[in-house]
């Protein structure tokens, strides 16, 4: 009777274990563009002030499955930004400008799809450095929390903005 009650109970936890939803974001990649302003600025006493770089990010998701990872949060560097995720409908992305950028193409594997996180700072925020090396995207799939790490993000061409 022992035995029968041990084998009915380790059958159940083996069950569990596979019904638990995995996440189900493959792959990330990060790209960033620092645009310097045209002029530079002075202050009142006619000192020229250091420009700062504009910088503009966003992550490419590779995702599979049918249902598109609900983003909880980015941060950058232990920093928190702002975000609005896109449907991307196309299999294969190009980055920045074809001419300035060549051969700087993702594809998404047969099954997945892309979304878009388009980031900006929260109001009265900075946005941190170029070149980050530790981001981080949560999200959430079927009540579970996910964390998926990118190692690096790299700079895109575009032509100049003023």
């Amino acid at each position: 009777m022992k035995i029968l009650f041990l084998h009915i109970l380790l059958l159940m936890g083996f069950s569990a274990s596979y019904a638990q939803a995995s996440c189900n974001i493959k792959k990330a990649y990060a790209f960033y563009n620092a645009a310097m302003p045209g002029i530079q600025m002075v202050d009142e006493n006619g000192n020229p002030i250091p420009p700062k770089p504009n910088i503009t990010r966003f992550i490419y998701v590779e995702y599979s499955g049918t249902q598109m990872p609900d983003i909880k949060s980015v941060l950058y560097n232990g920093v928190s930004l702002d975000f609005s995720v896109v449907n991307v409908k196309a299999k294969t992305v190009s980055i920045g400008d074809k001419k300035l950028n060549p051969n700087n193409t993702i594809t998404a594997k047969k099954g997945n799809s892309f979304l878009q996180i388009n980031l900006q700072p929260f109001e009265g925020k900075t946005m941190p450095d170029a070149n980050c090396k530790n981001i981080i995207i949560k999200s959430k799939l079927a009540g579970k929390l996910c964390k998926f790490y990118v190692t690096r993000e790299k700079e895109f061409a575009t032509p100049p903005r003023y």
